[in-house]
């Protein structure tokens, strides 16, 4: 069965919010190839993030794919708040960025030990310094070819789960190549 786009949106909300298991939404295949082989995998750090690694490596290596682990880190956090406010200063703000840019180094090498480890034979990993954003994780899966894109799930319960959106969920909704939703 085929939904339209609106009806796709909603459809896929409440199948996130109810299923148990992995989730894999793709276009109709009359406007879908996979062509390339790269399979790119958005990773915050989280639990999550790394069951997705684990996932799209068993698929890399089963595919003969290669596994590109991508971690965002906002290039200006600040952008949106007064820092002066609370007297923080231009040395505060690029202490934050570079603690931020380690933890998503240390995230990306755990990353790809655990690729590896998982099976996939071609691992990159790339630190992305731009908006943390759905769009530009559909816009590195764009930019690099990717053909499949993995990502956890959030961690949300209750009725956080109804209520609030998710960066997966805005995936779901942008990207057109399949988005496959690993739920630990």
């Amino acid at each position: 069965m085929w939904f339209e786009r609106g009806q796709f949106k909603k459809l896929s909300a409440f199948i996130g919010c109810v299923m148990k298991n992995k989730i894999l939404t793709i276009r109709k295949f009359k406007e879908y190839r996979m062509t390339d082989k790269n399979i790119l995998v958005p990773i915050d750090g989280s639990d999550q993030a790394l069951a997705a690694v684990r996932e799209a490596a068993i698929m890399a290596n089963a595919l003969d794919s290669k596994l590109i682990v991508i971690s965002i880190v906002e290039e200006n956090p600040f952008a949106n708040t007064d820092f002066y406010y609370f007297g923080a200063d231009a040395t505060t703000m690029k202490a934050f960025f570079d603690e931020a840019c380690g933890n998503a180094t240390k995230a990306l090498a755990d990353a790809q030990k655990l690729s590896v480890d998982s099976g996939a034979r071609e691992v990159e990993t790339k630190l992305v310094k731009s908006e943390v954003s759905a769009q530009t994780i559909v816009n590195v899966a764009e930019e690099l070819a990717a053909s499949l894109i993995v990502m956890g799930s959030h961690g949300r319960k209750g009725i956080q789960k109804l209520a609030l959106g998710s960066v997966a969920e805005e995936v779901l909704k942008l990207s057109q190549v399949p988005v496959l939703i690993v739920k630990q």
